[in-house]
C-alpha cells in the first residue's frame, strides 16, 4: 500500500470542499456537525481510508460506532469501497479486524474478549425478553410488589397496574446504567443453576447511594436483585452491557491499558444522541491526551433525550475541541437528499430551534444537481378543519396518484437517470403510533398495500389482536384490563379496531377472536368456515391441558393440526411449554397458510404476524417456560407489546412493496421519495406530555446527576421541534404536512411553507383534485442491490427460497429447541482447548485428569444450558465431557505440535458484488503460516447431526466461504478444509476433507452470486429443491409446515 497522488485524488473525488476538509483534517480530535442528507457516512468512510493509507493506521486499530446495525452495514460497504481504492491492486478490500457496529455490540464483544470465561455465554436480551424476566420474578425474586405498594402510598392512590410499576422500575434502572451509576455487590458464592437463583439474587446489594424513602429503598433492593438475576442467567440487557464494561475497566487497569493500546482511532456517529455511559466509553478509548477521535452528529436531529440521550454532551465536546489546539469543529452542509424547496423549508424550521452551547447551525445548501423541484404543489400544508377521516382519505388518494399501481409511479431522479417510485418509497409519519391505524385503514380501503413497523401500533392490526386474544385465552385469561383513557391499552385497541366495548367482561377473548375474523374477512383475507370455533377450541384446550384438566375428545377431534391433537390428548403433567409452538398451532387452526399469497393485504398480514412471532421469541429467550409461567409470559407480551414496544430495525431485506405507516422516531436515518407528516394536531404534535418530567426514585445527590427535568422538553419545545425537523428532512421530492385540529407547529409551518413558495390549503375544498406535473413511468425499487447475510441464511435460501422468505423477510421464528445451547457449549469447550493446546496435550495421557479438567470448564459456566434442566441437562454435560476428552486424545499429536486461532469471526465481500457474508470459523489451524487449515466442528455424529442436512456440495460452499474469509480478512493461505464430527464413534467418519483449490472456491463464489441474485430479485415463490437427508419431502419436517402457503400445493412445494 502506497499513498500516491492518484490515491489522494480518488479519495477526494466528487466531494465538496467541506467534505474534503473533513477527510484530510489533521485534527487529532474532530467534531463534524453534519446536516440531514449531507453524506456523513461517505465522508467518514473516506476519512477511515485516509487514516489507513496516509497515516499507515492498521485496520484493526480503528473502531467506528454507529447508532444502529443498519447504519453499520452501510458504513462497512463504504469503508470497503475506499479500502479497495487505497490498497495495492488485487488485494482483497477487507476490514481486517476493524470494528464497525453499535456501542452495546462493542461492549459485549470486548467483555467476551477480555474476560471470556465470564461473558462468552452471555447474551443481550431485547426489551420483550427482559420484560418477561421481570414479570416472572416480579413478586418473590425481585420484590417489586414492595415497590408497587410504596408508589401507591406515596401517590395516595393505587398505582394502576403491575405493568406501570415495571415500566417505572425499568426506566429508573436504565438511567442508572446510562449515567454509569449502577454499582452492585453480588454474593461471594458461585452463580447457581437454573431454578436455584432466588436466594442468591436476594443477597445482592446496591452500593449506589440513591437516597432515602420507601420508594427509593424498594427500588434499590429490586435493582440489585435484577442485576444479579441477569448475571445469574448469563444475560445482559442493552443498558447493562455498556455500564458493565466501564465498571470492569475501571477496576482493571491492565485490561484498560490493553484495550487502549489496541484502539488508536475512533469514529462515533450520531454523537448528539449518546448518553453519559457511552461518552464515558468514548473517553476511555480516546481522551484529551491520547488517541484520534472523529465524532459526527447533528444537534438538529437529537430526538432521544427522553431515553437518556444528552445533547449537551455534543455541545460540551464542541466547546472543548474549539479551545483545543489539537481539536477542530467542521460543518457539512450540502444536502444531497432533498429538492431545493424542501431544504429551504427545513432551514426555515431549523431557525425556530434553540442551538445548544456554542455550536453552529448553518443553513443546508442544495447538493444534488439533478434533484430539482418539478412543481410547487409537490410540497404543501393541508388543514382539514376537524375531520381526521377526510385527512386520511386525502392522503390515500394522493398516494394513489403518486403510485397508480405496482408497476407505475411518479418520476423520480436516480444517479444514472430516472425511475418511477414504488409504494415502499412512501411513508406516512405520525408523532405517536397510537393513532396510526386511521391512516393505515384509509390506505387499505383505497386498495393501497400498507404495513406498520413493529411497535405499539402493531397491536392495532386485527390479525395481531386475533392471536393476542387467542394466546391470552390459551393462558387462562378471557378478559382484558386497562384504562379506557389510554389509547394504547389492549381494551382500547379492541374497542377501536374490533368494536369490543366490554373487554373486562367474561368471554371477551372469544368475542375478540370472532370479531377479528369478521374484520379480516371484510378486508379480503381468506377465512375458512369454522375458523373462529377451531381457534377458540384450540385455545381452551391449551388452557385445560396446562392446568392438568383432560380435554374433551369431541373438542380435539374438530381440530386440523395433528401435533396439537396429539398434545391435547396427553394425560401427563406438562413440564415445559413452547410459546412459539402454541402460536403456530393457533395460526394453523386459523388457516394462516391461506394468507401466504401475493395478495397485498395478505402480504401485510403475514408481515405483521412475522413480527409477532419475533416478539414471542423474546418471551422464550429467558429459558425454560413452565406451565404455571406461561400465563405470566403471555401477559408480559401483551402488556409490553401494546404499551411499550419500540420499532425494530428493518429485517434482513426491505419490507414488502407497501407504504410504511410509522412514527418519526422509527425513521431516523431513513429517507423516502414521498413523505406525509400526518396528524400535526393540538396536544399530539407537539405532544402535551413532552414537558412533563418523569418521576424517579432518586434523591439528592443522585437526583442532581440524573435530573428528571433534563429528560423533559423545554419551554420552546426544542425536543419536539427537532423531531419535526427529522420528519421534514426524510423527504426527497414530495412532502405534505396535514392536520385536522392544527397545533402551533402546524400553524408555524403554514407560514414557512408559504414563504418558501409552496402551497397552503386551508380547507378540504381548496385541495387540488390532481397533483400537477406528475409523470408516471415504470416503477423500480429504490433499494440498492446490497445484501448482508450469513452462510446460515444463504443455506435456507439454497434449500428452499420460501423458507428464507418466511424466516428472514417476514421474521417468523422457529421454536427454541430443548437442546438449544448444547452446540454452543461444546464449541466453548473446544475454544478453551485450542486456546491452550499444549496444556491439553499433556493431559491426554491421564484420562482421569483430562476428564476432571473438562469438568472444571463446565463448572466455570462454559456449558451453560438456559433451556434445559434436570436429567436432560446432566446428560448433555456428560456427553460434552466425553466428546472433548475423546477429541483431545484423538488429536493429541496435533495439539502438541501446532497452534490455533479459535472462533475467528469474519465478513466476506464477494468479489464484484455488493454481497457481504458474515460468519465465524471454528478453528484456524496454523500449519505453517501463512499456510493454514480451516476446521469446522459439528457437535454430533454424522447421522444424527442436524447440520448433516448439508450435502457435500453445501459443505464445500460453507468451507470455501471460510477459506475466502481466511484470505481476505486474516491474510492466510488456506490449503484445505476439515469438517470434524465431534463424538462420531466410527474413526473413518470423523472427518470430511474439503479441497480448497481455486476451482472449488470459484464455483462456491459463483453459487453465492446466484443465490444473492435470487434474493435481491425477491424470487421467493418456490419450495425446496432437494429431499431431506432421509430422502423424504422437506416440507414434512419444515419449521413452517403449519403456515406455509406453498405446502398447500404439492406441485409448487
Amino acid at each position: 500500500m502506497t499513498f500516491s497522488a492518484a490515491v489522494c485524488v480518488e479519495l477526494l473525488k466528487a466531494l465538496s470542499p467541506e467534505a474534503q476538509a473533513i477527510v484530510t483534517s489533521d485534527a487529532r480530535r474532530l467534531l463534524v456537525i453534519a446536516g440531514a442528507g449531507a453524506g456523513k457516512t461517505e465522508a467518514m468512510a473516506r476519512r477511515i481510508a485516509w487514516w489507513h493509507a496516509r497515516d499507515g493506521i492498521p485496520k484493526d486499530q480503528i473502531v467506528a460506532f454507529t447508532f444502529t446495525e443498519q447504519a453499520a452495514e452501510e458504513m462497512k460497504f463504504r469503508i470497503r469501497k475506499y479500502i479497495q481504492v487505497v490498497e495495492t491492486p488485487g488485494t482483497d478490500p477487507s476490514l481486517g479486524g476493524m470494528y464497525v457496529g453499535t456501542i452495546h455490540g462493542f461492549c459485549l464483544e470486548t467483555l467476551r474478549k477480555l474476560w471470556p470465561d465470564e461473558y462468552h455465554n452471555d447474551d443481550v436480551v431485547d426489551d420483550v425478553a427482559r420484560y418477561s424476566l421481570v414479570q416472572e420474578g416480579y413478586t418473590y425474586l425481585l420484590g417489586l410488589e414492595a415497590l408497587e405498594k410504596a408508589l401507591q402510598a406515596e401517590s395516595g392512590k393505587p398505582y394502576s397496574s403491575r405493568g406501570r410499576t415495571i415500566e417505572y422500575f425499568l426506566q429508573a434502572y436504565d438511567l442508572l446504567n446510562e449515567y454509569d451509576r449502577l454499582d452492585v455487590e453480588l454474593p461471594s458464592e458461585p452463580r447457581p443453576d437454573i431454578g436455584a437463583e432466588q436466594e442468591w439474587c436476594k443477597q445482592a446489594r446496591l452500593l449506589t447511594e440513591t437516597g432515602e424513602g420507601a420508594v427509593t429503598e424498594a427500588f434499590a433492593r429490586s435493582a440489585a436483585r435484577y442485576y444479579a438475576y441477569l448475571r445469574c442467567r448469563h444475560f445482559l440487557d442493552f443498558s447493562t452491557a455498556q455500564s458493565e464494561l466501564t465498571r470492569r475497566l475501571r477496576a482493571d487497569d491492565a485490561a484498560l491499558a490493553r484495550l487502549r493500546t489496541s484502539i488508536t482511532h475512533l469514529v462515533v456517529d450520531e454523537v448528539q444522541d449518546i448518553n453519559p455511559v457511552q461518552d464515558g466509553i468514548r473517553r476511555m478509548l480516546v481522551d484529551d491526551q491520547d488517541g484520534w477521535l472523529t465524532a459526527v452528529g447533528d444537534h438538529r436531529q437529537a430526538i432521544y433525550g427522553w431515553r437518556g440521550g444528552r445533547i449537551d454532551i455534543m455541545a460540551d465536546l464542541a466547546a472543548e475541541l474549539t479551545a483545543d489546539e489539537d481539536g477542530d469543529v467542521l460543518d457539512l452542509t450540502r444536502n444531497y437528499r432533498s429538492t431545493p424547496r424542501i431544504i429551504d423549508i427545513s432551514n426555515r424550521w431549523n431557525a425556530t430551534i434553540n442551538v445548544p452551547g456554542t455550536m453552529s447551525s448553518p443553513d443546508m445548501s442544495h447538493g444534488r444537481v439533478g434533484r430539482v423541484d418539478a412543481d410547487a404543489q409537490h410540497i404543501g400544508v393541508v388543514d382539514f378543519n376537524g375531520d381526521r377521516a377526510d385527512e386520511a382519505e386525502w392522503i390515500a388518494a394522493t398516494v394513489k396518484e403518486l403510485v397508480p399501481s405496482h408497476s407505475l409511479g411518479a418520476v423520480h431522479d436516480t444517479p444514472d437517470g430516472e425511475r418511477g417510485i414504488t409504494y415502499s418509497d412512501v411513508a406516512v409519519l405520525v408523532r405517536s403510533s397510537t393513532d396510526a391505524r386511521t391512516y393505515l385503514q384509509a390506505l387499505r380501503d383505497a386498495g393501497i398495500p400498507a404495513v406498520v413497523k413493529a411497535g405499539p401500533d402493531l397491536f392495532a392490526q386485527p390479525e395481531i389482536l386475533l392471536f393476542a386474544a387467542a394466546l391470552s385465552l390459551s393462558g387462562g385469561r378471557d378478559t382484558f384490563m386497562g384504562a379506557d383513557w389510554n389509547k394504547r391499552s389492549l381494551p382500547s385497541r379492541l374497542r377501536d379496531v374490533l368494536g369490543i366495548t366490554d373487554a373486562d367482561r367474561p368471554g371477551a377473548a372469544e368475542r375478540a377472536i370472532r370479531a377479528a375474523f369478521n374484520t379480516l374477512a371484510g378486508e379480503g383475507l381468506t377465512i375458512a368456515p369454522g375458523s373462529a370455533d377451531r381457534v377458540i377450541r384450540a385455545a381452551r384446550g391449551m388452557e385445560a391441558r396446562l392446568a392438568g384438566i383432560p380435554v374433551n375428545r369431541a373438542d380435539i377431534a374438530v381440530l386440523s393440526t395433528p401435533e396439537l391433537r396429539k398434545w391435547l390428548s396427553g394425560r401427563d403433567p406438562v413440564r415445559r411449554v413452547f410459546p412459539q409452538t402454541m402460536l403456530q398451532w393457533l395460526m394453523s387452526e386459523a388457516g394462516v397458510s391461506a394468507w401466504d399469497t401475493q395478495h397485498d393485504r395478505a402480504v401485510a398480514a403475514m408481515y405483521h404476524l412475522g413480527q409477532l412471532s419475533s416478539l414471542v421469541t423474546g418471551i422464550e429467550t429467558p429459558g425454560w417456560t413452565r406451565a404455571k409461567s406461561y400465563r405470566h409470559q403471555i401477559t408480559s407480551l401483551l402488556l409490553w407489546g401494546t404499551e411499550s414496544a419500540r420499532p425494530q430495525e428493518a429485517p434482513l431485506l426491505a419490507t414488502p412493496d407497501a407504504v410504511t405507516v410509522t412514527t418519526i422516531h422509527s425513521v431516523k436515518g431513513l429517507q423516502y421519495a414521498a413523505v406525509f407528516v400526518a396528524d400535526v394536531c393540538s396536544s399530539r404534535f407537539p405532544s402535551k406530555n413532552a414537558k412533563q418530567a418523569p418521576k424517579l426514585p432518586f434523591r439528592d445527590p443522585l437526583a442532581q446527576v440524573i435530573d428528571p427535568t433534563s429528560l423533559a422538553d423545554n419551554a420552546n419545545n426544542d425536543d419536539e421541534r427537532r423531531l419535526m425537523y427529522v420528519a421534514i428532512t426524510r423527504a426527497e421530492r414530495f412532502l405534505y404536512v396535514s392536520a385536522s385540529k392544527p397545533s402551533k407547529f402546524f400553524k408555524e409551518l403554514k407560514g414557512i411553507v408559504k414563504d418558501a413558495g409552496s402551497h397552503v390549503w386551508d380547507s378540504t375544498g381548496s385541495v387540488p383534485q390532481a397533483i400537477p406535473s406528475l409523470r408516471p413511468i415504470a416503477s423500480e425499487r429504490s433499494r440498492e442491490d446490497r445484501l448482508i447475510t450469513s452462510f446460515s441464511d444463504l443455506r435456507y435460501y439454497l434449500e428452499c427460497p420460501h423458507d428464507f422468505y418466511l424466516r428472514k423477510v417476514l421474521g417468523f421464528t422457529p421454536t427454541i429447541d430443548q437442546a438449544f445451547g448444547y452446540g454452543r457449549g461444546v464449541h466453548n469447550l473446544m475454544r478453551a482447548v485450542h486456546t491452550d493446546p499444549a496444556r491439553w496435550a499433556e493431559l491426554a495421557a491421564d484420562p482421569v485428569a483430562l476428564r476432571q479438567a473438562v469438568q472444571e470448564l463446565i463448572d466455570r459456566g462454559l456449558f451453560y444450558l438456559r433451556h434445559t434442566t434436570g436429567e436432560p441437562a446432566e446428560n448433555m454435560r456428560r456427553r460434552g465431557v466425553e466428546i472433548v476428552t475423546d477429541y483431545v486424545q484423538t488429536y493429541v499429536d496435533e495439539l502438541r505440535r501446532l497452534t490455533f486461532e479459535p472462533e475467528r469471526e469474519f465478513e466476506v465481500l464477494v468479489p464484484g458484488e455488493d454481497v457481504l457474508v458474515s460468519g465465524a470459523i471454528d478453528v484456524v489451524r496454523l500449519d505453517s503460516p501463512p499456510q493454514v487449515t480451516i476446521i469446522d466442528f459439528k457437535s454430533g455424529e454424522r447421522e444424527t447431526d442436524k447440520h448433516d442436512a448439508l450435502d457435500e456440495d453445501e459443505m464445500k460452499l460453507q468451507v470455501s466461504l471460510y477459506a475466502v474469509a481466511a484470505r481476505q480478512e486474516l491474510e492466510y493461505e488456506p490449503e484445505r478444509g476439515l469438517v470434524r464430527y465431534l463424538g462420531e464413534r466410527d474413526p473413518s467418519r470423523r472427518e470430511l476433507n474439503v479441497p480448497l483449490d481455486q476451482q472449488t472456491i470459484d464455483d462456491s463464489l459463483a453459487t453465492v452470486k446466484t443465490l444473492a441474485g435470487g434474493i435481491q430479485r425477491r424470487q421467493f415463490r418456490s419450495g425446496p429443491h432437494k429431499p431431506d437427508k432421509n430422502g423424504g419431502h422437506r416440507c414434512i419436517t419444515c419449521d413452517w409446515s403449519r403456515i406455509c402457503g406453498l405446502s398447500r400445493n404439492s406441485s409448487t412445494a
